[in-house]
């Protein structure tokens, strides 16, 4: 842990160089890695890579990591005014760690006495967790060595999968994630032209929507049977034949069965799954099937609504 906390000592510095306004807020080192909290008004990828190279530099130049000692808080900012100190969390006497001519931080924990004993640090992840707060994941020593490692050795086999260079691979992903959110945009939009065709089957005053079709937008199927039950007196039962089938099944408020419980039954005799809200349902089954699953829920519906 002495090698970890000292190069997150390093490692948050390096961050405040590039954004002055960043703070430490707390580190956790356990099990699963090491996680630096902070706030700051900015963080990315590009100022992550700047502060994980300058901190390795430091790492890789053998800096004495000190410790000093003051009576109080006032006191050790009087001698150190760029002293980094999460002021809510210290009384009394202070304890003062400097990495030699780069970085002060008020602290109680153990940190190694020189800075190439971290051997070097790693980012791993980070996210954002509320309004200028970030949480970054990070290894150091052999575990980051590995980890660069494998995360290099994965990045050139996307390179390839994606018929890119090194230095046009994110600009390739950028642009097949925008050309798949147009063609999902496009399938949205034929899948409800085609589900605004369908006509519904008149049962004891309610409206009955049945159609099995094949390669459809599924959200849309699911905004559409919610949108048309919302009308009332009105069923919509819907299967979609890609890899799976897939069953929407909803029904209007002003009726009583459970949507929920009847699609669950019958897709889990024909080995598939499904379940939701007695208003609402949705579940799969194996492609092989779809056809016979979606004539027993028709007529499980229709029993049910001629009981009306």
């Amino acid at each position: 842990m002495e090698k970890a906390h000292t190069a997150e000592h390093i490692l948050m510095a390096s961050i405040k160089r590039i954004v002055p306004q960043a703070s430490a807020i707390k580190v956790v080192h356990d099990e699963k890695g090491n996680t630096l909290y902070l706030r700051a008004p900015k963080l990315d990828w590009d100022i992550i890579a700047e502060a994980v190279k300058a901190a390795n530099r430091v790492i890789d130049e053998g800096r004495e990591v000190k410790e000093w000692f003051f009576e109080n808080l006032e006191e050790a900012k009087k001698a150190i005014p760029n002293l980094r100190s999460y002021d809510e969390r210290i009384f009394g006497r202070v304890r003062v760690i400097e990495v030699e001519g780069y970085d002060y931080s008020a602290c109680t924990r153990k940190h190694v006495s020189n800075t190439k004993e971290c051997g070097c640090i790693f980012v791993t992840g980070f996210s954002k967790t509320g309004e200028d707060l970030y949480q970054i994941r990070f290894e150091v020593g052999e575990k980051a060595k590995e980890y660069a490692a494998e995360t290099i050795a994965l990045h050139m086999k996307v390179s390839e999968a994606l018929g890119a260079s090194q230095k046009t691979v994110l600009q390739t992903a950028i642009n097949l994630k925008q050309e798949v959110e147009d063609l999902r945009r496009r399938s949205a939009h034929l899948t409800r032209l085609i589900l605004e065709q369908l006509e519904p089957e008149e049962v004891c005053g309610i409206k009955l929507y049945t159609a099995l079709y094949k390669e459809m937008e599924r959200k849309t199927i699911m905004d559409y049977a919610g949108e048309t039950t919302a009308k009332g007196k009105s069923v919509v039962l819907l299967v979609d034949k890609q890899k799976d089938a897939f069953f929407v099944l909803s029904r209007s408020k002003d009726l009583v069965f459970d949507c929920g419980a009847l699609l669950k039954d019958v897709l889990q005799s024909f080995g598939g799954r499904g379940g939701g809200r007695p208003e609402f349902a949705s579940g799969s089954a194996p492609l092989e099937v779809a056809e016979q699953a979606l004539t027993a829920l028709k007529g499980r519906v229709l029993e049910t609504l001629l009981k009306v």
